[in-house]
């Protein structure tokens, strides 16, 4: 199998390292970027910083309009509201073995977009990394954490273009997990982001307070248990103590930290409110658990279960 061809269509803190990285370790990789961002990384490259250091990494970035070329792997890495926006795009750099690993925050992304897209392989995926734009063309990671997280839904490990996107990841130095429990495994990151979206929303703090002892910090274990409770009547527990788990990742994290929700519910834009709240109360509907504590959040925000 020769050098696969990669495109990375989100040019934000997720799809930006990605390809920043894939880019730094000579992988034929491009990025779909838009606006004052792309001009930026045509002109300067794109730079990413990290604690007092720089890395200054030349790209190839286009606009969605300007790519035309047919590739082997995608990673979709746009907000949760703008998936729908870029099937366009997905289908023009598709042919029968493209394989798109969506990297979101909302859970069931990959099944979305595969009944959307039939013909189109569709994986599922997720991502720990803790980056956002500083300015543009400029990101800032403010963490060490960079894991990809990727896999078919029925489980199967049996596809050699996926072990070789392991190890361009790994020679990017990035983090991979080719999974076969690709449900549990995002469902996992989303009992991460999803509190931590939610608690900080709710309350209008950062990561800091909830890693304070108090009913903020009780608040945000609360919401992780009942996604604990939900992947088991889902059939797929976690492997482990999710809750210890998240609360060490959170814990890591710089205090200033927001989930990416929460800024854009700052700005006034749109936001993955319905995917990262609304979605967890019709989910515990729908498997009978109940979710007090997210339907508190969620009705802060005008939802109600109908």
């Amino acid at each position: 199998m020769g050098e696969l061809k990669y495109l990375v269509i989100g040019a934000g803190g997720t799809g930006g390292s990605i390809a920043g990285f894939l880019a730094a370790a000579k992988k034929e990789v491009t990025l779909i970027a838009r606006n004052k961002n792309l001009c930026a990384i045509r002109e300067n490259g794109l730079r990413i910083r990290k604690n007092e250091e720089e890395r200054k990494i030349a790209l190839k970035a286009m606009s969605e309009e300007e790519y035309t070329e047919k590739v082997d792997i995608i990673f979709l890495c746009v907000k949760g509201y703008s998936v729908e926006e870029v099937y366009p795009l997905i289908q023009k750099a598709s042919d029968s073995h493209t394989i798109v690993i969506p990297i979101l925050n909302i859970y069931g992304t990959g099944e979305k977009i595969s009944r959307d897209l039939p013909g189109i392989q569709v994986l599922n995926g997720c991502i720990y990394i803790s980056a956002a734009i500083e300015e543009p063309g400029v990101i800032r990671m403010s963490s060490d954490i960079f894991r990809i997280v990727y896999g078919r839904v029925d489980g199967r490990k049996d596809e050699p273009i996926l072990y070789q996107v392991e190890q361009d990841l790994k020679d990017a130095g990035i983090t991979p997990l080719y999974t076969d429990q690709i449900r549990r495994d995002t469902l996992q990151k989303y009992a991460m982001v999803s509190p931590m979206a939610a608690v900080g929303a709710y309350y209008d703090v950062s990561c800091g307070k909830m890693q304070e002892s108090g009913e903020i910090r009780d608040k945000y274990i609360a919401c992780i248990k009942e996604i604990d409770s939900l992947a088991n009547a889902m059939g797929i527990p976690f492997p482990v103590d999710v809750v210890e788990t998240n609360v060490k990742i959170l814990d890591g994290l710089p205090g200033d930290c927001t989930a990416s929700m929460q800024k854009d519910l700052k700005k006034g834009g749109r936001t993955e409110m319905d995917g990262l709240i609304f979605e967890m109360v019709r989910m515990g509907h729908k498997y009978g658990v109940p979710v007090p504590n997210y339907e508190e959040i969620a009705a802060k925000f005008g939802y109600r279960y109908i």
